[in-house]
């Protein structure tokens, strides 16, 4: 199983905090599915969306967050792969709003770049490359994610 994580599953697994019930779980969640072979893959736009978060808070806090370090060491140790956001993505993706859009099912607004969307095509490219093999996104973000995927919530997605 190939499982795509969307940015707010990426912000989980990378956040320290222990006292966040949620995090944690989902941190166990990736790492024994990682364990039992499963491949996790995300978008570079979904790197950045948690980066400049962090790197955010961190400016504001005054020091480093760990959370920083945490997705440093995930892209590092290879425990997740960051896909580049490609030419043929993009066209795809141009593709999947012009559809979405004329049908009356956009995700954003005309003017924004709808991230959702060019996760959208880079999940049809790998599912297209690995075809018979199960690919899914996992995310929390279902209503807009399940219109061009198949998404689940990452609670749901199991080995």
């Amino acid at each position: 199983m190939i499982i795509f994580i969307d940015s707010n599953i990426l912000g989980l697994i990378s956040n320290d905090n222990n006292l966040f019930e949620e995090a944690k779980q989902c941190r166990q969640w990736f790492y024994s599915l990682f364990a039992r072979g499963g491949r996790f893959v995300t978008s570079d736009l979904c790197n950045y969306e948690v980066m400049r978060g962090l790197i955010s808070s961190s400016m504001r806090s005054g020091e480093v967050l760990p959370g920083i370090k945490s997705l440093e060491f995930l892209k590092a140790d290879r425990f997740l792969e960051f896909l580049p956001v490609s030419t043929e993505a993009l066209d795809l993706a141009a593709e999947l709003w012009a559809r979405a859009s004329t049908s009356g099912r956009t995700t954003r607004d005309e003017k924004d770049i709808d991230i959702d969307i060019i996760i959208s095509a880079q999940y049809q490219l790998i599912r297209d490359e690995f075809p018979g093999r199960k690919v899914v996104v996992a995310t929390t973000n279902l209503k807009h994610l399940s219109l061009f995927c198949d998404a689940a919530n990452w609670r749901d997605i199991k080995l």
